[in-house]
């Protein structure tokens, strides 16, 4: 049975972890920031100059998108999304992470792109872009002055845990079942649109409860899945020749983020606990019509240690099954 309370703890994780909201607050302090907003405006002169010279035929016609865009809301948003990067980031992560914000409709163009402004407004000092030896990846770091509360919440800003309460029923193709923000249903950027969509099916799936089974949780310990072998096949697969310095770096890193997101999710399963251990996850199509459910720290289509920390949160007994 849904309480006030299950609704009011919703709201609140979802302003505490939700992006959505945290990048409106990254925004406010940006603005009130004499400082920032110079680098803005350096921001915006750097980015003319750079569309102001002539390039080979197919770079000028992929910056021609950018003539259509507002170039000070253009660095608003670079700077916002930089402003996650408060430990250094691999450069490639960040300007894909980024281009998504730009909205051109050809990926590669929006990677390629983005990576050519964040290395046009590295001159503000925004961010810096550095690489710790020669045959080092490119990183990238904030320097963005943000409050400790802000910094706080970025730390703590992640993909959003379940729903402590059952989400909102969805009406339309742009309805998520949060209860303070809407997005499309339909996964991949440039997919959404307005035709029909099995929204009966989806609604039938958001309404599921589960819980996390705190046995098999404090029993059973999650590892990783990371080797440098592994790093140098993921290269090698996709075409890329890296060295024995990169490959070591990139493995470092990847430790590096499983160990915080290892750290994440017990943390999440704390809070799941906390809040009475019953949660909905919402759910959304891609284009072809395949259902996947909205999680990450928790996800009953994750890794097997995912899969089996979750259980049905109403109980029955199973019988007449065969022996």
């Amino acid at each position: 049975m849904e309480t006030l309370r299950n609704i009011v703890l919703q709201e609140l994780n979802e302003l505490r972890f939700s992006r959505k909201h945290i990048d409106a607050k990254i925004r406010k302090e940006i603005e009130g920031s004499a400082v920032m907003v110079n680098r803005l405006e350096q921001g915006v002169a750097l980015i003319q100059e750079f569309l102001g010279k002539t390039y080979y035929q197919s770079k000028m016609d992929r910056l021609a998108q950018l003539d259509q865009l507002d170039l000070p809301e253009l660095v608003m948003e670079i700077f916002v999304g930089i402003a996650y990067s408060q430990k250094p980031e691999l450069l490639t992560a960040v300007s894909a992470q980024i281009a998504t914000r730009i909205g051109f409709d050809d990926k590669v163009a929006a990677l390629t792109t983005t990576a050519e402004l964040l290395a046009v407004l590295c001159e503000t000092d925004a961010f810096d872009i550095t690489k710790a030896s020669k045959m080092a990846s490119l990183m990238v770091v904030s320097r963005i002055p943000l409050s400790e509360e802000l910094l706080t919440y970025i730390e703590e800003s992640t993909y959003l845990p379940p729903m402590a309460c059952e989400p909102l029923p969805l009406t339309h193709n742009y309805s998520s079942g949060y209860l303070t923000h809407n997005d499309s249903l339909i996964l991949g950027s440039g997919n959404q649109h307005d035709g029909d969509l099995c929204l009966d099916v989806l609604n039938t799936m958001n309404k599921v409860a589960l819980k996390l089974d705190i046995d098999f949780l404090s029993q059973v310990e999650e590892e990783a899945n990371i080797s440098l072998d592994s790093i140098k096949e993921a290269a090698t697969s996709k075409g890329e020749r890296i060295s024995e310095a990169t490959a070591q770096e990139r493995y470092r890193l990847a430790v590096e983020n499983w160990s915080a997101f290892k750290v994440q999710s017990y943390k999440f399963y704390y809070l799941m606990q906390s809040q009475g251990n019953r949660f909905h996850f919402c759910w959304k199509v891609d284009k072809r019509g395949r259902i996947y459910s909205c999680g990450f720290h928790l996800n009953p289509q994750g890794t097997a240690f995912k899969k089996a920390s979750l259980e049905f949160a109403e109980e029955e007994f199973v019988d007449g099954v065969p022996t």
